[in-house]
């Protein structure tokens, strides 16, 4: 689990809230709110970050691996939470052959990063990878990338002993490098106080209005 903060929150607070000093529960929602829309933007650059990272990104998983602590009255703190989960299987990372017959004598190449090389995965121990129908699994009857352990073979007694499918990274893995968490939080550190600003902006005008 990572999880990433708004950089120099409590100073900024303390910096951009005098004007609210004491109206305190005006100061918290706006606060709050502000809090809220940054947290916003860092997932959304995090997201960005991910997709821009590797080939192939399904449809929603991200947004399931990236949730919000988000602030609220009496309780003025928020964080971005990244969960982590195992790779994607590799016959999505545009696999050449994507399915089976022809039999590459190096064995089935794919592409996982972008800008990046195609690289055969192959590993000590097992044969060159290979195209096969997938038996099991929630999209069961589509096709996978799959290695065997040197010396078995499928047959009626054995199964599929030792055959494994073979998976590429999860998108999400991107944002474990220190470089790619640092981007989202100095997106954070560049949203807050001005979404704060506005916040305390709105709360001000209507202040005003109601004299």
């Amino acid at each position: 689990m990572i999880r990433i903060d708004i950089p120099n929150l409590d100073a900024t607070v303390k910096k951009l809230s005098e004007p609210l000093r004491d109206m305190p529960k005006l100061c918290d929602q706006a606060v709050a709110r502000a809090i809220n829309r940054t947290l916003d933007a860092m997932r959304a650059e995090a997201i960005r970050i991910a997709k821009r990272a590797y080939v192939y990104v399904p449809p929603g998983r991200l947004f399931d691996q990236l949730y919000l602590r988000k602030a609220q009255r009496g309780a003025l703190r928020g964080s971005l939470h990244i969960s982590g989960e195992r790779g994607i299987g590799l016959h999505h990372f545009r696999p050449i052959p994507k399915v089976p017959g022809t039999k590459p004598s190096g064995g089935v190449s794919a592409l996982v990063r972008r800008g990046g090389q195609r690289k055969v995965y192959q590993t000590p121990g097992y044969s060159k990878p290979f195209i096969m129908p997938k038996l099991r699994g929630l999209d069961a009857g589509g096709f996978g990338v799959f290695e065997r352990k040197n010396g078995m073979q499928h047959t009626q007694a054995t199964g599929w002993k030792g055959f494994r499918m073979l998976f590429g990274a999860s998108p999400i893995q991107s944002l474990q490098k220190k470089e790619n968490q640092q981007a989202v939080a100095d997106k954070g550190g560049d949203v807050f106080p001005r979404r704060l600003q506005h916040e305390i902006d709105v709360q001000l005008s209507k202040v005003m209005r109601a004299r």
